[in-house]
C-alpha cells in the first residue's frame, strides 16, 4: 500500500471521527464534544497548509528534503522560515543554463 493511500485513510477516519463527534455534541447538547469537532476539523486544514514547503519537496523529489523538512517543522510557525522553505522546495537545480 502507498504511503498517499495510507495519509488519505488517515484523513477520511479523521474527518468521520471529527463529524461524529460534531453530531453527538450537537444532538446531546454537549459543547465540548462540538469544540473537540472543531478542533479537529482545524488540525485537518492547518496542518496540510503549515507543511506545504515539505510536502512540495517531497512530490518534486528535491534532494534538500530533510532540510527543508528541518527547517519547516522547526521555523515553519514563523513567516520568514516557511517562506525560505518554501523558496528552497520550488527551486529547481536541474533547470541551470548549460554554460
Amino acid at each position: 500500500m502507498k504511503p498517499v493511500d495510507l495519509l488519505k485513510g488517515l484523513c477520511a477516519i479523521v474527518l468521520a471521527l471529527a463529524f461524529l463527534l460534531w453530531l453527538y455534541g450537537t444532538f446531546t447538547n454537549q459543547p465540548d464534544f462540538v469544540t473537540a469537532a472543531m478542533w479537529l476539523g482545524d488540525v485537518l486544514v492547518m496542518l496540510p497548509a503549515y507543511l506545504i514547503p515539505t510536502i512540495t519537496a517531497w512530490l518534486v523529489k528535491s534532494p534538500r528534503l530533510k532540510t527543508i523538512a528541518l527547517l519547516n517543522i522547526l521555523g515553519g510557525w514563523l513567516l520568514i522560515p516557511w517562506i525560505i522553505a518554501m523558496g528552497m522546495a520550488i527551486k529547481r537545480d536541474d533547470l541551470r543554463a548549460q554554460d
